[in-house]
């Protein structure tokens, strides 16, 4: 091949790839997506929204699990707890939020060979938040309506004449039976490529979170009542990917501009 013919081939070959280079298009839509750091995310089924993190956004606030955590490297999850953060808490039925009282203990993780810490509540606590605007007393809660929301299934709430509904979508690769500790058997799936989809009062259906995939485990809501006080409901999810791992997930409504706050913690061994 002559000096003019590669030259010419290798002209076409960037030309080629210029055409199909991706591009990014920024939108000056108004926000209403809210992304975590992993899959978990508040999406409307119009594509043209814009993403943010709000995980790592400490001005929206965080939560915390109450468990034992490993320490690796010396770094340690449990020095962002102070006295000023919220216990979500449970007692006779009936959901409270006051100020964390909590102690820490040195201890040892036989499985990862590492030192832990473990952080022991004094309450029967859900769940430990740092979010501005919340404030102490008695959280208003709805029983709650089929832990479990699987595919092509669907929950529905109503809360001060707001109806909600939130629907499960994804595949099921398979289906067992299973006895918990009660005795009682219950059918349950190995789900992939999953999402949540939530309708409030009849506006547009958004996604609350994503899942590519569950390891022998599935979500579970945990919590639904009004914890900002703001007159909408709020949620929380178990949503691990693995049976070794804990994850929480908080979708609060926010007087109308949700926010999504998560937590995880492994414990594989």
């Amino acid at each position: 091949m002559n000096s003019y013919s590669a030259l010419t081939l290798l002209f076409g070959l960037l030309f080629i790839q210029a055409c199909h280079s991706p591009t990014t298009k920024k939108n000056d839509t108004p926000i209403d997506t809210i992304a975590t750091k992993d899959s978990s995310s508040l999406t409307s089924k119009d594509s043209t929204a814009l993403s943010i993190s709000a995980a790592a956004d400490s001005s929206k606030g965080q939560i915390f699990l109450v468990r034992s955590y490993r320490i690796w490297e010396k770094e340690d999850p449990t020095a962002v707890l102070n006295k000023d953060w919220f216990d979500l808490y449970e007692r006779e039925g009936k959901y409270y939020l006051e100020k964390v009282d909590y102690e820490i203990k040195d201890s040892y993780d036989e499985c990862a060979q590492v030192p832990s810490k473990s952080v022991e509540s004094k309450r029967n606590s859900l769940l430990f938040l740092n979010i501005k605007g919340l404030k102490p007393g008695a959280v208003e809660n709805m029983k709650i309506n089929h832990s479990e929301i699987w595919p092509k299934e669907s929950v529905e709430y109503t809360f001060r004449k707001q109806h909600i509904i939130l629907k499960g979508f994804g595949d099921i690769k398979s289906t067992e039976v299973q006895t918990d500790e009660k005795g009682h058997e219950k059918l349950f799936h190995e789900v992939a490529h999953y999402k949540l989809n939530a309708t409030f009062g009849g506006a547009k259906e958004i996604t609350l979170f994503q899942k590519d995939q569950y390891d022998h485990i599935f979500m579970s809501t945990q919590f639904v009542g009004d914890i900002d006080r703001d007159g909408q409901l709020d949620f929380i999810f178990s949503n691990p990917s693995h049976y070794e791992e804990e994850t929480t997930l908080l979708f609060l409504s926010n007087g109308g501009k949700p926010l999504i706050f998560e937590a995880s913690e492994q414990f594989d061994c």
